[in-house]
């Protein structure tokens, strides 16, 4: 059948092939694109933003026990293999993807329970150290560390919400692509039968 078709024909032809090619080429790409970055940013949910919610809820565990504790003025005995864990815990959280705010937060919260560890090394030394001011630095101290585990748990929230957005945006595009892939290639499928059964005439003009 091509062969009964005219050079401008099959010019016609060999563009309406290389347009479909390069479509069906330019959306795969799109395609695998957008699902890389819904791959991350699940990943990413789940590393960065669920662990880390796990980590903040086990170090919120430790600073309310120790907090316990103060109020209680004993049980002493347990704070190394606390702060042990507590060392654990703050490193694991260190390795994961931090926003800047985040590492400003986190890197407040150390040098607060670096602070306690002070306190808390007196006590362990002489426990009849605990007077007022003592309990008083204990309570400014943990205040400010509940204060920082929340703007952490609030981080987390903020970028789970953004990240959930980005990858519902991808899959959003995704689809569009895919929709557009079809419309595009029944169009050039009605435009390649079209040219098969209804072939364009090109007039002869003939010079007297």
């Amino acid at each position: 059948m091509f062969k009964n078709f005219t050079i401008a024909q099959k010019v016609q032809v060999g563009l309406i092939l290389g347009i479909a090619f390069l479509l069906v080429l330019g959306t795969n790409r799109l395609d695998k694109r957008h699902f890389s970055t819904v791959q991350t940013t699940v990943n990413s949910v789940y590393k960065d933003r669920v662990i880390v919610q796990n980590l903040i809820y086990k170090l919120n565990a430790i600073f309310h026990a120790k907090e316990i504790r103060f109020i209680r003025k004993k049980d002493f005995n347990t704070i190394p293999d606390e702060n042990q864990k507590a060392e654990e815990l703050f490193s694991a959280f260190a390795a994961t993807k931090l926003t800047g705010k985040e590492k400003n937060v986190l890197d407040d919260l150390q040098d607060q329970f670096q602070n306690l560890k002070k306190l808390e090394t007196n006590l362990l030394q002489n426990s009849e150290v605990l007077q007022a001011n003592h309990q008083t630095s204990a309570e400014r101290i943990l205040s400010k560390i509940e204060q920082n585990l929340n703007v952490l748990a609030k981080i987390q929230l903020e970028e789970s919400r953004e990240l959930t957005q980005l990858s519902n945006k991808s899959l959003g595009m995704t689809i569009l692509l895919s929709k557009l892939e079809v419309a595009f290639l029944i169009l050039i499928g009605i435009a390649m039968l079209t040219l098969i059964f209804y072939p364009v005439k090109t007039e002869v003009v003939v010079q007297e």
